[in-house]
């Protein structure tokens, strides 16, 4: 009988509940649904779990890596064992843990969290969204995180750290999540729970020039949309909360 070879140790970084998600799954394989040089998409029962490579932005929902390239696993198969996520022969070892949860909020003024796309979807200015303005934003736009999307997961992550989360709205976006892809869809579940990309972050706590340009950087549209749905939250939540601006 030849021996199985052991595959090689890859140490990775997650957040916590991506971890225990992990160790939670059954094993067996997992369907890809996206493989590119910088990230690769499966499917962990019906929810996106994902592995980034050290360029990649670390999105709350994946395995964070400091591969340089992910092509070398493009075309490989992946599954799930005794709690690791293995690509072809290698296993992702979780060898640090993460909260990518937002909680610090900084001095907003108006005139530096306005965007200029909230009359792309008709919503209002105030940002005080509910269920009627999701039909103009769940699964509208193109790609693996649709822009409207996107601005709702800017939204919700936003007032998650202000300590404001709406249930109500939380509940029809859950209700509804089927509408757009799994990795939107992921992505709303992370946000709603205030787990944020470090770049939505970095800007919430310091809305300096140099975070807006960073988070403006993130994706084709997804920095854009982040940057709309926060700038919406913040709009949204009364002034009395400490770091909002008067």
């Amino acid at each position: 009988m030849i021996p199985r070879p052991v595959p090689r140790q890859v140490p990775v970084a997650a957040p916590s509940r991506v971890h225990q998600r992990l160790l939670d799954a059954a094993d067996g394989p997992r369907e890809v649904l996206h493989a590119s040089a910088t990230a690769i998409y499966v499917d962990l029962d019906g929810w996106c779990l994902g592995l980034v490579s050290a360029t990649a932005t670390r999105v709350p929902c994946a395995l964070w890596s400091t591969l340089p390239d992910l092509t070398p696993y493009a075309r490989s198969a992946v599954a799930v064992r005794d709690g690791s996520l293995h690509v072809g022969r290698d296993r992702m070892r979780v060898t640090r843990l993460s909260d990518p949860r937002s909680t610090a909020v900084g001095r907003h003024e108006p005139s530096a969290s306005a965007v200029p796309m909230t009359s792309a979807f008709d919503l209002p200015a105030d940002g005080r969204l509910t269920a009627v303005h999701l039909d103009r934003l769940l699964g509208r736009g193109p790609g693996l995180t649709p822009l409207g999307d996107d601005v709702l997961a800017g939204w919700f992550t936003t007032r998650a750290a202000l300590g404001a989360p709406d249930a109500s709205l939380a509940g029809a976006v859950r209700r509804r999540l089927g509408v757009t892809t799994l990795l939107s869809a992921t992505l709303l579940d992370c946000a709603i729970r205030g787990e944020a990309l470090p770049q939505l972050t970095a800007w919430l706590a310091d809305p300096s020039p140099a975070t807006r340009r960073a988070l403006l950087a993130v994706g084709a549209t997804s920095g854009a949309g982040l940057l709309t749905g926060a700038s919406l939250a913040l709009a949204s939540v009364s002034t009395d909360i400490p770091g909002r601006a008067a």
